[in-house]
């Protein structure tokens, strides 16, 4: 949007448009401004994150399988630390639930470009490192994005005569996670971690640019655009 209105700030300008040039340069700067906000992004995320809240894992519920949907890494097909973004707090908190017999599987939902390891294989090597016995972990190895998870689960589960799930995955993608893995009649008890947003300590700061805050603002989109495009093609409840 900004870069759009950028452009025709720019040609405005070529047209001899001064005042359009000028109209376009302003929302431009204020688009841009009020997305790098803190207070703008803090209730971006907090409308998506309304209503989720992460439990200790001994308080939650019991069920078939745990899944945690993939989206942990950067750039490479490694789990080294350097190669881990804030999402790995997916698979801290899956292990502590399973740790906590909440589930007697772990399902790792998450495929790779032709040539690359599956996230759901480097996600089981973790786990195993950390303990999780082999026998216990199950693998979704194809999908590419939130609806391919919820079909390759939902064979999965089919398969291993499962049906109820703890869903972990990112607080702000886990209405649309949650509302896709339903669409194809998957029990889902919801298990968020990765919360994002936050506002400041002083009320002033939340009104100060951050690129922090521009990184959750685009995530938020992404999911809002993302919900609705699913429940627009039926892929969401």
């Amino acid at each position: 949007v900004v870069l759009a209105l950028v452009v025709l700030s720019v040609f405005a300008t070529a047209l001899g448009r001064r005042r359009v040039a000028a109209l376009a340069g302003s929302a431009a700067a204020g688009v841009l401004w009020l997305a790098s906000t803190p207070w703008f992004a803090a209730t971006l995320a907090e409308s998506l994150q309304a209503g989720y809240r992460q439990a200790p894992a001994a308080a939650m519920p019991k069920a078939d399988a745990i899944v945690v949907l993939g989206g942990i890494l950067g750039g490479e097909d490694t789990l080294e630390l350097s190669n881990l973004s804030d999402a790995v707090d997916r698979l801290i908190y899956a292990k502590r639930l399973f740790d906590a017999g909440k589930a007697p599987h772990l399902l790792l939902a998450g495929g790779a470009g032709e040539g690359r390891t599956p996230e759901a294989d480097l996600m089981a090597g973790l786990l195993m490192e950390w303990g999780a016995p082999a026998p216990a972990i199950l693998r979704e190895t194809k999908s590419r994005n939130t609806r391919q998870n919820a079909l390759g689960v939902g064979a999965l589960l089919e398969e291993q005569g499962l049906r109820s799930v703890l869903l972990v995955t990112s607080a702000l993608h886990m209405r649309r996670a949650e509302a896709t893995l339903r669409a194809v009649g998957i029990d889902v008890i919801a298990a968020p971690t990765d919360f994002m947003g936050g506002r400041s300590e002083l009320p002033i700061l939340d009104w100060l640019p951050e690129a922090g805050a521009l990184d959750v603002t685009t995530h938020c989109i992404k999911e809002y655009l993302g919900l609705w495009v699913y429940r627009w093609r039926g892929w969401a409840l």
